[in-house]
């Protein structure tokens, strides 16, 4: 189902930013962060049975659809259903699927200024550039032959016999008329390539520091994230959002310890997120099997609560080096949507719990001590990371690199 995938996709390829991976800074300290998150191909995701399947978009091109943007066919394929409702139903053009992958970038700025030596406030801006391309191929022909021996046995009179082989007869359907079904019966665009700039959803917070210990602390952070992303059209079946449309309310809590006698350290935290509802403008699906419709409605849309879980192990290989590898474990729940159209509520709703289970590597360069003993003229750090996603329910499957510069002044 693609558009019901894609649609989700951003929640969890890019995550809001964790806050618990800025330290609180001196009172009066400034920090500038750049970064930029690039995404392998994305061409499949796990499934709500955890098992990887291909982004697609299916069309089945059976009587009903060709015969609502063909009138003159139409007016055949009632015939036909007037000699035999079995060979109606059954009557197939071909099976045609658009195959979809999808590339992402994002650029990010931060900002962060220390209040005190224990409260740090700081805000992150996303901006997104994205990319879907569509590969549309024929999975499955007609069944032209099967349907034409159906109808000569249904009866013997003249009718039966001449649709019988007008039937046989049908020409074979192209891309144009794939293309004519999308446009003319489900009323979106075309199918097609898809790319989009745009701004994602903004997150500020506050980063309080609880303990003064020295090879060990524990803090709390709290926030909220704006919807100041672009939403997905419902009338394009390949694009997606680059924010949820929501307003979100967030807590952390987390902290670390240095290992005695070690070059090691450990620290983690977790997240719960609460996601308020909004009003959302969504295509009413036919069916549960097929998710898209011809027609509109708004839906009361509540997204599912997130938990966020990581845990890091650091090696501190010199003054200005280390190494870090986090595993992370993301949850997002079952979303629920109200609306006049009570079938519409149901599919929407469904596979909308997420789960994603990652590991990262990251490198991480830091000036910040050799600046402090006079070392370096800069304090600064850049911090290269790589990500996989390892398995998970509902959520694309994708490798992800990111590079951030984070500049104290």
């Amino acid at each position: 189902m693609l558009k019901l995938t894609l649609s989700i996709l951003l929640t969890v390829v890019i995550s809001p930013t964790l806050a618990m991976y800025y330290e609180t800074l001196p009172k009066g300290i400034r920090m500038a962060v750049m970064k930029q998150v690039q995404t392998s191909t994305i061409e499949s995701a796990f499934n709500r049975q955890k098992q990887e399947q291909a982004y697609f978009f299916r069309l089945n091109l059976d009587a009903s659809t060709i015969g609502d943007v063909n009138d003159s066919l139409k007016s055949a394929f009632d015939q036909v259903k007037a000699v035999s409702t079995e060979a109606h139903n059954q009557l197939t053009f071909g099976e045609y699927q658009a195959k979809g992958s999808a590339n992402v970038k994002v650029n990010g700025a931060g900002l962060a200024y220390g209040i005190s030596d224990r409260l740090t406030v700081y805000g992150t801006f996303p901006y997104y550039d994205a990319r879907v391309d569509l590969d549309i191929a024929r999975t499955r022909g007609n069944n032209y032959n099967d349907v034409s021996n159906q109808l000569r046995k249904a009866g013997d009179n003249t009718t039966a016999k001449v649709l019988s082989d007008v039937t046989s007869d049908l020409p074979d359907v192209n891309e144009g008329v794939v293309q004519s079904v999308v446009v003319n019966y489900l009323n979106y665009q075309p199918l097609g390539n898809w790319q989009a700039k745009g701004m994602g959803d903004m997150e500020f917070g506050a980063l309080y520091r609880l303990t003064d210990w020295d090879n060990a602390g524990l803090a709390m952070s709290a926030g909220f994230v704006l919807p100041t992303g672009r939403q997905d059209n419902p009338d394009v079946l390949q694009d997606f959002a680059f924010g949820d449309g929501q307003t979100d309310l967030f807590v952390e809590f987390g902290g670390g310890v240095f290992i005695p006698n070690t070059r090691l350290s450990v620290d983690g935290f977790t997240r719960y997120t609460y996601q308020f509802a909004h009003d959302r403008e969504m295509r009413i699906p036919d069916s549960r099997d097929y998710p898209y419709g011809a027609e509109k409605g708004i839906f009361r849309e509540k997204l599912g609560n997130i938990l966020d879980l990581n845990l890091r192990l650091m090696y501190h290989a010199r003054r200005w080096l280390s190494f870090d590898f986090v595993g992370i474990y993301n949850h997002i729940g079952q979303a629920t949507y109200d609306s006049p159209f009570t079938l519409g509520n149901e599919v929407h709703g469904l596979e909308t719990e997420i789960i994603q289970e990652s590991a990262r590597f990251t490198t991480r360069f830091s000036t910040v001590d050799l600046y402090k003993s006079g070392d370096f003229f800069l304090p600064f750090i850049c911090n290269l990371s790589a990500q996989q996603v390892l398995g998970g329910m509902n959520t694309p499957k994708f490798s992800r690199y990111d590079v951030e510069f984070r500049f104290f002044f």
